[in-house]
């Protein structure tokens, strides 16, 4: 039996393919995805920065969530809702094979591409392990894309004082200020470290999360923060390869003994699951988050609308549906 699918074959172009539906087999359910979301790290791949072309088929999609339609071990039941986390290929594809332990069960009464968001949140919420108190913090947050409005949120209900977004689409901004920022700073209309000392009443941030992954904006840094105070390096630093490779004054940071975490690798049955039961319980509300659901054959426009052209449609989170 074929299904849907699709293959990056070359930079910026993705083609619509028809695969054969894999088969279940024991410690390996097969779920049919329902929606799949375009993410961050999806762009480098889709703008060329990959060693060759075609891709595998469905790479590089690994937001999504869908239902059981066999499950040999009897683990779950046919119908469940699942995130996917451990699965067998890409995402951009109607079904995949999922490890019995690989998926976290969802509720089927709520939004789904809400409730993927679980994912998302899962990854922010992974950094927080490797803080202290915030309570009465002050936080800048680099970036008011997806990743940059949930830390918003978080910061938020973890009791953060002040919560200062800063991007250069101004409707990004404005959800910021929806989600939990106290503060936004556009620094096209703002100068941005001299914005953040007199928000902050001259003592600057305590901590400072990226969440773009760009060299200007990593260089931006020890501006924003206050001596020993802590940085999350959260956005991935591959936008011009995947390599990472960026030139860093490490000195400037040095000399203020700044406290760097990165964090890119949750465990998806303590990250995504808290995540989830978050959103379930109504202790924040992401549907601001998701700009976009569209259908899964409209991927090759999605992806341009998402990464080409995001400020024309006011792009945040683009969900891709079967």
């Amino acid at each position: 039996m074929k299904v849907r699918a699709a293959r990056l074959v070359a930079p910026r172009k993705w083609q619509l393919v028809e695969e054969e539906k894999p088969q279940p087999r024991p410690g390996n359910m097969l779920v049919r995805i329902q929606q799949v979301a375009i993410c961050g790290s999806d762009k480098p791949s889709f703008c060329g920065f990959h060693d060759s072309y075609p891709l595998p088929t469905g790479s590089t999609g690994h937001e999504g969530l869908g239902g059981v339609e066999a499950c040999p071990s009897g683990t779950y039941k046919e119908g469940e809702r699942v995130l996917l986390s451990g699965f067998d290929r890409g995402l951009f594809q109607e079904y995949v094979l999922a490890e019995d332990h690989g998926v976290v069960r969802l509720p089927q009464d709520f939004a789904p591409e809400v409730v993927l968001m679980s994912q998302l949140l899962g990854t922010v919420i992974h950094s927080f392990y490797k803080l202290g108190n915030l309570i009465n913090q002050r936080v800048v947050v680099i970036g008011q894309g997806a990743v940059g409005l949930l830390f918003d949120a978080v910061l938020r209900n973890l009791g953060a004082r002040q919560i200062i977004g800063v991007d250069l689409l101004d409707y990004r901004l404005e959800l910021g200020r929806k989600l939990g920022a106290t503060h936004t700073i556009n620094p096209q209309k703002q100068p941005l470290a001299e914005t953040v000392a007199q928000i902050t009443e001259g003592e600057l941030a305590d901590l400072v999360v990226e969440a773009v992954g760009e060299e200007e904006t990593l260089n931006q840094i020890h501006l924003l923060a206050r001596r020993n105070a802590s940085v999350i390096c959260f956005g991935v630093p591959d936008k011009a390869g995947h390599e990472g490779q960026v030139s860093l004054g490490f000195m400037d940071m040095f000399r203020k003994e700044l406290r760097l975490i990165t964090s890119v690798g949750p465990e998806p049955w303590k990250d995504y699951t808290i995540a989830r039961d978050w959103i379930v319980q109504g202790r924040l509300d992401l549907s601001p988050v998701v700009s976009h659901v569209r259908p899964f054959e409209t991927i090759q426009e999605s992806f341009e609308m998402a990464f080409d052209y995001p400020e024309r449609d006011k792009v945040v989170k683009i969900v891709l549906a079967f």
